[in-house]
């Protein structure tokens, strides 16, 4: 755009029109037009001389390699802080970092403390899995999983933004201490089918009758089938292990962004997304399964993400 200008100033002003002509017709501001011109008037050029930018000559490599030496002694350190201490602007430490350092700013990940017992024990159940997998290929896979709802809206402080002109027009999002929270029970197959939401109310016990239903016999329909639960209490009951057995013949026993008025608008929301999940994505999930059990056994039952 720079160059543009210069050229469309340079133009005219060899075509005979004035510096007053050309500000007027251009729009330009007075001492752009008359520093063009006159520096084309001295050198005969119309394109500016080499440069560099002031952050190349701060980025020499004694000031890169005390960045280097900075960062690697405390990767925490936010660009801002790095920019005080060396009295540059941000941008400057932004293109340093990242054009000639080659490093990046990540968020820090948080993760479960696995011990060597707990990676040695998912390892082994992963084993076990890939092993059942091979043996009951064919068969229907049902996973199921619980999760809590609450009616506060759940937001990011870094990613939910607000566009606008001034900070006031920005709405408020308000929590409670203890908002009300609804349980939910999902379950799905392998080839896609979703069961409808199984609601709890508060203190209600999630207990073996929730797990008798006909749901899974009814999609089954007399196909062998493997129920994959997660490790619940619930799941680990007697009665439930005991009708498990019984009735299953594979089984794996290990393993809102709105805010609500009240738990029937949150039920009608989660029930109504739900059951809009197509067949097709919830079998290109359950398909990753296996992937994801061999990445496991393959991190020595460690953290894989």
């Amino acid at each position: 755009m720079e160059q543009e200008k210069r050229s469309a100033v340079i133009e005219l002003h060899r075509a005979g029109r004035s510096a007053q002509e050309i500000i007027s017709l251009l729009k330009y501001p007075s001492s752009t037009v008359y520093t063009i011109i006159n520096r084309y008037k001295a050198t005969g050029m119309s394109s500016r001389s080499k440069h560099s930018p002031r952050s190349d000559r701060k980025r020499n490599p004694r000031f890169l390699a005390g960045l280097r030496k900075s960062i690697n002694a405390f990767p925490t350190k936010s660009m801002s802080a790095l920019a005080k201490d060396r009295s540059v602007h941000r941008s400057t430490i932004f293109r340093a970092i990242k054009h000639d350092l080659g490093y990046k700013s990540y968020v820090m990940k948080v993760r479960h403390l696995l011990t060597d017992k707990m990676k040695a024990t998912r390892e082994a159940r992963c084993r076990k899995i890939l092993s059942s997998l091979k043996n009951t290929g064919g068969h229907l896979r049902f996973f199921c999983d619980e999760k809590i709802f609450t009616l506060d809206k759940k937001r990011k402080r870094q990613n939910d933004r607000w566009i606008c002109r001034e900070a006031s027009e920005v709405p408020m999002v308000f929590r409670t201490k203890n908002p009300a929270a609804v349980m939910v029970l999902g379950v799905i197959s392998s080839e896609g089918h979703v069961m409808p939401p199984r609601f709890f109310e508060p203190k209600q016990k999630v207990n073996q009758e929730v797990y008798l239903e006909p749901w899974i016999d009814t999609v089954a329909s007399g196909r062998k089938y493997t129920f994959q639960q997660d490790s619940a209490p619930a799941h680990k009951a007697k009665t439930v292990q005991a009708w498990l057995k019984e009735n299953i013949s594979t089984l794996v026993t290990t393993t809102c962004r709105g805010s609500w008025r009240g738990r029937p608008a949150l039920k009608s929301s989660i029930t109504s997304v739900a059951m809009s999940l197509e067949a097709a994505e919830v079998f290109r999930s359950v398909r990753a399964f296996r992937s994801r059990v061999e990445i496991v056994v393959e991190a020595g039952g460690g953290h894989i993400e």
